[in-house]
């Protein structure tokens, strides 16, 4: 049985004063396959350098770099005189639409004025404040002064007149002629 201690593992560990000589570091085999991938891409690689700098590149260089930026380049100038040439077609365009415009819906307007086209308001409103004496009427009825021929189309009976007249407050007639 010493026999087996003595070649048992702890037993050999124990006079080397090593735990196991065979261990490995942690997560090693979670990352082994990024690195064997790793090292297949780079077998693959070309081993040569295929970018070649031109001879005298750079003691070139700086030279070509100051002199581009010391190069003064004239600004693009637009003048006033360019943009108005561009302008006009549209202003003359805008007029031309307008006055068209303005002469279809304003200045047409034809709309003559007669009383059928007032309403009883307005006529109301305009008596009201502009009260009208017998020389006005006189005045508009002046070519058109009425005659008794006038009055032929209708036939109207002595007895309807007589009636008329007796139904009328005769008080009430005398106040408007003397007001006028």
């Amino acid at each position: 049985m010493e026999n087996k201690i003595k070649n048992s593992e702890e037993y050999l560990n124990s006079k080397l004063g090593k735990k196991n000589s065979f261990s490995i570091p942690k997560n090693y085999f979670d990352t082994i396959d990024d690195v064997i991938d790793l090292k297949i891409t780079e077998e693959k690689l070309p081993k040569e350098n295929s970018f070649k700098v031109p001879d005298n590149y750079f003691k070139n260089l700086e030279d070509n770099i100051l002199s581009k930026v010391t190069e003064k380049k004239e600004p693009k100038v637009i003048t006033l005189k360019t943009r108005l040439f561009k302008v006009i077609p549209f202003a003359a365009a805008a007029s031309v639409i307008l006055f068209i415009g303005l002469n279809s819906f304003i200045f047409n307007k034809t709309d003559d004025f007669t009383l059928d086209s007032l309403s009883e308001q307005e006529i109301e409103n305009w008596l009201e404040y502009n009260p009208m004496n017998s020389n006005d009427i006189a005045l508009v009825l002046q070519e058109d002064i009425l005659s008794e021929d006038d009055f032929s189309f209708s036939s109207i009976k002595d007895e309807t007149i007589e009636d008329y007249i007796n139904s009328i407050d005769n008080y009430s007639l005398f106040e408007e002629l003397d007001e006028n």
